[in-house]
């Protein structure tokens, strides 16, 4: 079985892909306590180690400190997975097992609210048996109408371990369907190809070079140019039809923004009209640098093709069963 932290970093690499991530940061508040939860998670599970693995005070007041502490951890971690799930999967229904509502209700009765808890309108008292304070857990003596004195061994160690083990089916489970619900957006579009959008790419350069290295009449630069223009809203209508736009991948956006005036300037040069090309030797500079643009956005359009035809279904099942 995968560790807390292995599924906690599965969570993240999913919540930090672009595809993903644009559409949790749409709400900020929702993002913002996304990340919180994530590193709560996470920070509470180092100080559930540093619990376990360091030695013990004996200094009675560090002892309560201690399991004051690790007692509220668990119970502020509960929360965290809780806010985490409902933002990254808010179609799972996340319903707490009777394990983790046990220690919920230990955290509440040992340091929650021990001269008063209430349950099911029981009232009820408790305290912590000082003498019986140690790294592994402590008697907790309570006392309602009903029941009168009662005396429970709360074992603290315990306790982190089935926390732990029921964090880890839950990210597991939240995982499971993400891996999912992934496979079946790329199934989708795995036949549709970004590339295709740039099929006619080199041709056309090389066209724009032609026209502007002649001092002839035009030939097909202008279509060239235009074609370059209608490739790029190809390209746009694609990642939208995938849910993405252009500020999903930073990259992508940059690139577009340093294509679209040199691609501006070639068209009105190439067409005879008014541009800041005033030679064929600026217009050979204009076109070399717009085509290094442009190969690049067809290495991410590639890029993310081939993200696309990587999860096949026997691949899915694979991963499936490692977080198991």
């Amino acid at each position: 079985m995968e560790s807390l932290r292995q599924c906690s970093q599965w969570i993240r690499g999913y919540v930090n892909d672009p595809r993903h991530q644009q559409t949790l940061m749409s709400v900020k508040f929702d993002w913002h306590q996304l990340c919180a939860a994530m590193d709560i998670v996470d920070d509470v599970d180092l100080a559930l180690d540093a619990y376990l693995r360091n030695s013990f005070p004996a200094d009675d007041g560090e002892k309560y400190l201690r399991i004051y502490g690790v007692l509220q951890a668990l119970f502020v971690q509960q929360d965290a997975l809780g806010h985490l799930v409902a933002i990254v999967r808010p179609s799972f229904s996340l319903v707490l097992s009777d394990v983790l509502k046990d220690i919920r209700e230990i955290r509440n009765a040992s340091i929650g609210h021990p001269t008063e808890t209430k349950r099911k309108g029981q009232l009820s008292v408790h305290s912590m048996n000082r003498s019986t304070l140690d790294r592994d857990g402590f008697l907790l003596l309570s006392f309602d109408e009903k029941n009168g004195t009662l005396f429970e061994n709360v074992r603290v160690s315990e306790l982190i371990e089935m926390q732990r083990r029921e964090a880890v089916r839950i990210l597991t489970d939240v995982a499971r369907q993400l891996r999912e619900s992934d496979e079946a957006h790329k199934r989708q579009f795995r036949s549709i190809s970004l590339r295709n959008a740039f099929a006619n790419v080199t041709y056309a350069f090389e066209k724009i070079s032609d026209d502007a290295r002649r001092s002839s009449a035009p030939g097909m630069g202008g279509w060239a140019v235009e074609y370059l223009q209608s490739s790029l809203l190809e390209f746009e209508t694609l990642l939208r039809d995938r849910g993405l736009d252009l500020e999903t991948y930073d990259h992508i956006k940059y690139l577009y923004d340093e294509i679209r005036h040199p691609l501006r300037q070639l068209r009105t040069y190439l067409k005879g009209e008014t541009s800041e090309i005033r030679s064929r030797e600026t217009a050979i500079v204009f076109a070399d640098a717009l085509q290094g643009h442009f190969t690049e956005l067809m290495g991410l359009a590639r890029e993310i093709d081939e993200d696309y035809a990587s999860a096949d279904e026997d691949q899915l099942r694979a991963a499936s069963d490692e977080m198991t």
